[in-house]
This record gives structure tokens, sequence and C-alpha cells, in this order.
């Protein structure tokens, strides 16, 4: 597989990089030189241009191509150059619709895929097979981490799952456990899924490994009521989450806002501090400045005299979701100080999240990261469903496909599923006779049926393997 990148940016390179693991040729656009220097170690055709010049896309091997990906900091850019990629492509090989090119496009702006106020569908019009704006997932992976925020990492699984990933302390009750066994000793606590010791970059867990203090251990919990259940086993400690929590959002952007407006379901009382007063106007005007369990105040988020008048120190959450990220570190920082339980931020940067966590601060989330996870989905569609790398665990990813009557699956035990491809069957999605679906451990399956959604981890040198053993 040919895939064709334009933008050389942290998104563009961390895509690259990722394709480049699975042994997929990559080449990679973009008119900065020093953009292009930075991306030399990627092992990839670089070619300094535009995703708009046809000189670039034939250098770039268009003809060759399978998917190009438009992740340029421009959207209008990259919605026109999926038109354009396919054009060129076109006329290179000679077919007028293009059929053999997937074209995708980073979108920044998510109003763009508003209906009413936006320009959306825009896969109806732009010729973009998949538009990739990644605000709704930033969010949610943010605020699941809220929840717990002593787990080192919270990852979306899919659905209603998600993958807790934690260090094991020196007081955790797990330790001298078989990781197979954690499940039938200790009521209630997920299972383990893959393993990291200290040096390595992490396996699959077969289920015979001696859990040990400073281990990384990947749990894979059907909801996030069982949170409270991992933190406990790897030895640390949150405090219970409040039932009507008192939100601080510093920032009405669009993360802020969407922030405000998930923690408003939920029935939490927030109050959103903007610098902007274009943006806090824009926020108030809006159907979520509505709510009357929400205040709008137009200041200076380090404004000390500000934050006391407002009683910072009394709220359960505080979150920072400006466009600044050594702002929102310094905000969050200062949260935290005023004796704040849980803080998160957003960084744009994703070299900083590993050092905000060094310095202790609860649960940074990078947006580009998860651009990143969010297009590689996309990229992945041949096996449509769930894709998520694991920053702690470089060497392991997990995917969800569903079976289909037709399948080779089907009618198989999970064992027998497992053995087929090489991977670990963690959850099994299946609709009841009532039409719900019900989200099921392995060992609740005797054998996997048509439409069930299957969960797997494995590792990452045996995606190609697995997708083929994977596609209906």
């Amino acid at each position: 597989m040919r895939v064709i990148i334009a933008g050389a940016g942290e998104i563009g390179r961390g895509v690259a990089e990722a394709l480049r693991q699975e042994s997929r040729s990559v080449a990679l656009i973009d008119p900065d030189p020093t953009a292009i220097i930075e991306s030399q170690s990627l092992d990839c055709l670089l070619i300094t241009g535009s995703a708009l010049s046809r000189e670039s896309l034939l250098r770039a091997g268009i003809s060759d191509a399978e998917i190009v990906v438009l992740a340029t900091n421009n959207d209008e850019t990259n919605l026109l150059g999926c038109a354009f990629a396919k054009k060129v492509f076109g006329e290179q090989v000679g077919d007028r619709r293009s059929s053999g090119l997937t074209t995708i496009a980073k979108i920044r702006d998510p109003t763009l895929l508003d209906h009413s106020k936006g320009a959306g569908p825009l896969e109806n019009w732009s010729r973009a097979d998949h538009v990739v704006c990644a605000s709704d997932e930033i969010v949610e992976q943010l605020a699941a981490g809220l929840l717990a925020p002593s787990i080192d990492e919270i990852l979306p699984l899919g659905g209603t799952s998600w993958i807790a990933v934690s260090e094991v302390m020196s007081n955790s009750p797990l330790i001298g456990t078989k990781t197979g066994q954690v499940g039938d000793i200790f009521v209630g606590i997920p299972s383990i899924y893959a393993i990291r010791n200290p040096g390595e970059i992490g396996s699959i867990a077969t289920g015979d490994e001696i859990i040990q203090e400073g281990q990384i251990l990947a749990f894979v919990s059907r909801s996030t009521d069982q949170f409270p259940q991992i933190t406990r086993a790897v030895g640390r400690k949150d405090e219970d989450f409040p039932e009507n929590a008192q939100v601080a959002i510093f920032g009405a952007s669009n993360f802020g806002s969407r922030l405000a407006k998930h923690y408003l379901k939920k029935g939490s009382s927030v109050i959103v501090i903007e610098p902007d007063l274009d943006l806090a106007n824009e926020l108030v005007g809006s159907p979520v400045g509505n709510s009357k369990r929400l205040d709008v105040i137009h200041g200076d988020p380090q404004d000390e005299e500000l934050l006391s008048e407002l009683g910072i120190d009394s709220h359960d959450i505080a979150v920072a979701a400006l466009d600044d990220d050594n702002l929102n570190i310094a905000i969050s920082m200062r949260a935290k100080d005023k004796g704040v339980p849980r803080t998160g931020l957003l960084l744009k940067d994703r070299a900083l999240v590993e050092a905000v966590h060094r310095i202790g601060l609860t649960r940074p989330v990078s947006r580009r990261l998860v651009s990143v996870t969010s297009l590689l989905k996309s990229i992945h569609m041949n096996v449509p469903g769930a894709y998520q790398v694991i920053p702690p665990m470089p060497s392991i990813i997990s995917i969800s496909a569903e079976v289909s009557p037709n399948h080779s699956f089907a009618g198989k035990s999970v064992k027998e599923v497992e053995k087929a491809i090489g991977a670990r069957v963690v959850l099994v999605d299946r609709q009841n006779e009532n039409g719900e679906v019900e989200v099921l451990k392995p060992f609740m399956v005797e054998t996997i049926d048509v439409d069930d959604r299957i969960y797997l981890f494995l590792s990452k040198s045996d995606l190609k393997k697995v997708e083929r053993a994977l596609e209906n």
C-alpha cells in the first residue's frame, strides 16, 4: 500500500511514522523545507511542494497510491486537495471516477460539518471519502480520563469500552498474581491483555505472567464504572467522583464549548473563563449558553483576584482548553496548587504530554495524537471499526471488526479465532433479543456469531496479517 500524506507537521509525521512501522510505503509532501528536514528520520519519500501541485503528486507516485491523506493546517486546502488528487490520479491511470484511490481530509473546524451552519455532509460534494475531525474524540477522552486521574492512560476501545493503562505500585494487591487469574481472584477487576516490563516496549499478555511492581498493565474495561476497581488494583487512590460536579473550564474555544456541553449533560454546574470577548459572547449566544447551570465570564484566566472571586478552589474539576500549550500548563498547575482534585488540559504538542505527566498534572490529552489515531482509523477502513494505538505500549494496537455471514470466524470459538490470527479477543459486542448491544467478555462467548463485533489486541507487526483475516 502506497500512502501519500500532504502536510509534514506533527500530525502528518505521526501518521507517517505509524504507517512505516507497518511497513507501508509512504510519501510526505510539504512546502516548508524545515518540515521536510524534520521528517528525514522517518524513511519516507520526502517532497518539498504543495498538495495542490500536479508535479508534487506525480513525484510522490500518485499513480501507484491507494490512499491520499490531506493533513495540512488549512481545512479548505485539505478538502480541495481530495478532489485534485483524484483528478490527477484519474488522468494517470485512465480511471475517470478515480475509484482506485481513497482520499482522507483532516478538518480542524467542526462547524464545517454542521448541516445547518456549515457545509456538511462534506463527503457529498468534496470528493473526500473520509472527513476526519477529532474534536468529539478529544473531549470524550479527556472527560473519561478525569473520572480516574491516577490511571496513567485511558483510551477508547470502541462503543462503551475503554483501555486503562497503569503502573503497578508497591502496595498493589495484584503483585504475585498471574495476569490470567486476576478476574478470578479479585471480583470486579477487568481483565489484563497487555503487559510491559521496565525497559521493554510491551507485549500481548498470555495469562501466565507474574505481576510485579513497576510493570505497566493494560486493562480492558466494559465501561467507565470499572475505573475505580482498576485504580485500587494497581495500588492507587482517587477521590469518588461527585454526583453533581462543579467544573471550571478555561477557554470558550471549540473544545471548551464542547467540554461545557458534555458536563452540562452530566448534570454538572459549569463556569467558563474566556479572555476573548467575542468567544465568550459566542458561547453565551449558542444553544449551550441557554443552560441555567452555565456561567460564562470574560476575564484573564491567570487573574488571581478573579479566580478567588469565582472560588476556583471549591471546584471539583478544572480544565485548561485554550490554544496556548504553555498557558494551559500554567493554568492547570495553578488550579492544582489551589486544591482542585481533578485538573485536565489540552495540548497540541505530543512531546509535552510526557513532560506534564512527570510534573504531576493529572490528565493531559494531546489533540494531535488523537487526530493521528483518527486518521489511522480511516486509513484502515478496509476493516471498518475501531483502531487505537496505546502510547505506553508502542508495539500494541487494538482494532475491531464485525463478523459477516460469510466470514470464516462465524461459528468458531474464541480460542480458534485467536489461534487463526495470532491476536487476543478482548471483548465481543452482541445484540440481544431486545435489540440492545451487550458487551461480553471472551469467556462468556461460546462461539463467535454473525453480526458480532470483536475487539482485538495485537502486535503492530501483525496488523497486515490480521487485517487480511478480518476482511469480509
